[in-house]
């Protein structure tokens, strides 16, 4: 009988599945939202890779974060999460920012804005806002009063975000979801092509996982079998020209491009990569990572 009651419970228990995300920021996101990207940056910096590899250098968002809360990541950061609507977005963050609702912040040509009830601290183009002592908000000074705005009738992902995440394994600590809609990157070069990849793609998501090495996992789906066919090529064609981007004079980048397979099935194309830790830094030497 007690076994019986027990397996009934279990039954109606709901299964936890998809990337975790801080529910704090969760009810911050707008419904309009189309990108989401986010990093558990508690769980990033738990893994061996990282305390061994990585914790020298520096992650661009991380940093920018930092800069604009005056926090440190390495130790009152728990996570990252930006969402965006494919024309402006907001960078937010769950932290210990100070133990008043309101932290000071000590930078040359910071300005206070009244904004209904909260206040934004920027310039005239940018800024933060501090939604509580563990909450923030940074970007353009126009997208926090459109996330402020939007507020009442934020209460987490809309639908189509939430069934991307879904397909994002709960341990990845770095990930991004794209529920379509024009993108504007802004690459230059070669990898302006990425910006031709991005409109063939209907949805999207990526994830990297760094618990035993680097695994990386890139879905898209094609809004036809024909443009996921044309998509498999054009990244085939954008990994070529980045392998003969990499210098001749270092063969374990060859290894490294050689590892990234591409796959299709019907819309669906999917790029993945596997890589031992000690393949990491070359990575990040590659793709131009600075070490602090």
């Amino acid at each position: 009988m007690v076994v019986a009651m027990l397996l009934g419970a279990c039954a109606k228990t709901p299964q936890v599945t998809g990337v975790k995300v801080d529910p704090a920021l969760l009810t911050l996101v707008p419904q309009d939202t189309t990108i989401m990207a986010g990093m558990r940056v508690e769980a990033l910096q738990k893994t061996p890779l990282y305390q061994k590899d990585l914790a020298g250098f520096n992650i661009p968002q991380v940093e920018t974060f930092m800069k604009s809360t005056g926090l440190d990541s390495r130790k009152n950061l728990w996570e990252l999460l930006y969402v965006s609507n494919g024309r402006q977005g907001v960078l937010l963050g769950r932290g210990k920012f100070s133990n008043e609702e309101e932290p000071r912040l000590e930078r040359d040509g910071i300005k206070r804005f009244g904004y209904k009830n909260f206040i934004l601290l920027g310039d005239e183009e940018s800024g933060i806002v501090f939604i509580n002592s563990s909450t923030a908000g940074a970007g353009e000074i126009s997208a926090l009063k459109t996330l402020i705005d939007q507020m009442e009738n934020s209460h987490g992902a809309p639908p189509a975000m939430t069934a991307l995440m879904k397909d994002i394994p709960p341990e990845a600590q770095v990930w991004a979801a794209y529920g379509g809609g024009s993108i504007d990157l802004n690459l230059p070069g070669n990898f302006a092509n990425a910006s031709k990849v991005m409109d063939s793609i209907e949805t999207g998501t990526v994830y990297l996982d760094l618990r035993a090495g680097l695994k990386a996992v890139a879905t898209g789906f094609g809004k036809s079998e024909q443009t996921a066919q044309d998509l498999q090529g054009a990244l085939q064609a954008l990994i070529g020209m980045v392998r003969l981007s990499a210098p001749s004079s270092e063969p374990g980048a060859q290894r490294l491009y050689d590892g990234i397979h591409i796959a299709r099935d019907g819309r669906r194309v999917t790029v993945s990569m596997e890589e031992p830790e000690e393949s990491v830094e070359k990575l990040l030497e590659l793709s131009g990572g600075q070490r602090r």
